[in-house]
């Protein structure tokens, strides 16, 4: 009896969804050089009208709340793998990435989900100091909001959620 107690035990822990990931970094990161580079978002099966203004509003949002703190961002423009790997492992870099991304279009109702990870690399590591994953559904009734004023709404949520939340993790004066 204990025997198959412990074995659909084991079963339902198998088949039990596996947690959110955490925020690598649990604590505040400091940067001696405060030039960061960032790479352009990497997308997959995302809609040029999400992909495309994503990575602008989250580069602004970054230089409007972190140049009053001394911080300056300078956008890279190729995708990560053209860019030179000796040159790029001495700086402090951020490389982000949106995924998972779907619409469900129904009759009356619609639902958008997305998922985005931001990892921030120091110079000369391979693992990212930190990482920050952030998941988002949206919801609505198709006769009260469009398709593009909620694909507008996401951009806008994810770039100043993983901005911000970037910018509070570091150690700054």
């Amino acid at each position: 009896m204990l025997r198959w107690f412990i074995i659909i035990a084991l079963l339902l822990t198998a088949c039990a969804p596996a947690p959110e990931p955490s925020d690598v970094a649990a604590t505040k990161i400091s940067v001696q050089d405060k030039r960061i580079y960032v790479v352009p978002f990497e997308t997959v099966m995302v809609p040029f009208e999400v992909s495309d203004g994503l990575f602008d509003l989250f580069v602004d949002r970054l230089n409007r709340e972190g140049i009053p703190k001394g911080l300056e961002f300078i956008i890279l423009k190729q995708a990560l793998a053209e860019i030179d790997t000796a040159w790029l492992t001495d700086k402090n870099y951020l490389r982000g990435e949106l995924f998972a991304y779907v619409e469900e279009i129904g009759s009356s109702m619609t639902s958008i989900k997305a998922r985005s990870r931001l990892r921030f690399y120091r110079p000369g590591a391979v693992e990212p100091a930190l990482q920050l994953v952030f998941p988002t559904e949206s919801f609505y009734q198709n006769d009260y909001s469009s398709l593009a004023d909620e694909r507008r709404k996401l951009v806008i949520e994810v770039a100043e959620t993983l901005a911000d939340r970037f910018l509070s993790s570091l150690a700054l004066p």
